[in-house]
């Protein structure tokens, strides 16, 4: 019960802080779910490609005129590189390159979207364990670096056109502290997020300027669930935000929402997975913006007969690739280890060794836990032995042929000789 205790406190808190305290962007290609941060970092050298797409629809957004219905579409792509730069950091470089944005400038209708619409550098620091192990805690910092010159658009995170700066706190907890990656576990994070939009002009017109009064802030915050397996990895997460500093009242989704995702990613091969998921909004639903019409690039409702402010749903789909270092192996589990005799020390401390940091006192540790496990792993191997020895029939006896009585030699009674006859 005390083991259980720190796991409930955690999850109590951050529940609270979940209904207190949603979009996050993917920073980085590794040591993530979908929108929730690990604590755990990739080894030193690890070099690994993911590329994000999400995309909605609402059918029947738009009324024709001659009665037809037209969809209405969003559609997001980012390509993210992280390296790890040792065991304990990783930086990551991610730039989306497609976003529709379905701009009207009262004369060509829609424009489409924006091609490369920013860049995002994150540094994520990491697996710095405690508690035995079992909790890892980490932090992130991000930068968005604005790159189109269009910003502020229906159905999308809002963004003015600042460069954005977010600071973050990891934290995770792995039921098992010496197989954390093919373990259940939960991960949380929680952050500030700045948007730099004070002066930024948000009505995508230089005639017709509506300038932030005031820079906008926000809360980040995610709480995931992992349950990995060898073939698939299982994940169900709730994220959002929560504005500090409310955006202008002209600006799309200056609401604060939260979303629930589950996703499963498939793992056929050990340096590839595939990613599907679906974003559902959770909260966050009324329609805070104040529309003006009659201006060329005027803020709309985009499209008038959505469900919603925002995508009611999102349908996810990623790549990840983990160039460096090269392994064309199985994935690791620890129910494939050989625990006879003669290979069992040797297995898992290969398997180990990846898992095993520069740190003497944590390789110590882990080192004496195994040592611990192969232990009572023999013991219940002696115990499984003496229960089957138990089990076993006893062998019947063939019954013995009784014997035939000795019979004793008969004794010749002595002859008795004839009275000779006198002559």
């Amino acid at each position: 019960m005390q083991k259980r205790l720190p796991l409930v406190l955690l999850l109590s808190v951050l529940l609270f802080a979940a209904s207190t305290v949603s979009a996050q962007y993917v920073y980085t290609a590794s040591g993530r779910m979908v929108r929730t941060q690990e604590a755990l970092t990739a080894k030193s050298g690890a070099l690994t490609f993911y590329t994000h797409l999400d995309y909605n629809t609402v059918t029947g957004a738009y009324v024709g005129n001659l009665g037809s219905v037209v969809a209405h579409s969003i559609l997001r792509n980012s390509i993210h590189l992280d390296y790890a730069i040792n065991n304990n950091i990783t930086l990551a470089i991610n730039p989306l390159i497609y976003q529709d944005t379905h701009f009207n400038d009262g004369s060509t209708g829609a424009t489409g979207g924006n091609a490369l619409e920013h860049i995002i550098v994150a540094l994520k620091g990491g697996s710095f364990g405690f508690v035995n192990d079992y909790f890892y805690v980490g932090g992130m910092a991000t930068v968005m670096i604005p790159i189109s010159n269009r910003f502020n658009s229906f159905g999308n995170p809002y963004t003015a056109g600042g460069t954005e700066i977010g600071i973050n706190l990891l934290l995770s907890y792995y039921a098992d502290n010496l197989f954390p990656k093919e373990a259940f576990n939960v991960n949380a994070n929680v952050g500030f997020y700045t948007f730099l939009d004070q002066g930024k002009n948000i009505s995508n017109n230089l005639t017709n300027r509506i300038e932030v009064a005031s820079t906008s802030s926000a809360i980040n915050y995610s709480l995931g669930f992992k349950y990995p397996t060898t073939a698939v990895d299982l994940m169900l997460e709730v994220w959002g935000w929560a504005f500090i500093n409310q955006p202008p009242s002209v600006a799309y989704t200056r609401e604060s929402m939260t979303f629930v995702t589950v996703a499963g990613r498939l793992k056929p091969v050990d340096f590839l997975a595939f990613t599907l998921g679906f974003d559902y909004q959770i909260t966050g639903r009324d329609d805070q913006t104040d529309y003006i019409a009659g201006a060329p690039f005027s803020i709309l409702r985009r499209p008038p007969n959505s469900p919603t402010n925002y995508t009611e749903w999102r349908l996810i789909l990623g790549l990840q690739f983990n160039i460096l270092p090269l392994s064309f192996g199985s994935a690791a589990d620890p129910s494939l280890i050989d625990f006879t005799t003669g290979s069992q020390g040797s297995d898992i401390i290969l398997r180990k060794l990846e898992d095993i940091g520069e740190d003497k006192e944590s390789t110590a540790r882990k080192i004496e836990e195994l040592r611990r496990r192969r232990q009572d792993i023999e013991k219940n191997l002696q115990q499984l032995r003496n229960i089957l020895k138990e089990g076993e029939p006893a062998k019947k006896e063939e019954p013995k042929q009784p014997e035939p009585p000795k019979t004793e030699p008969k004794k010749e009674e002595p002859k008795q000789e004839e009275p000779k006859q006198p002559k």
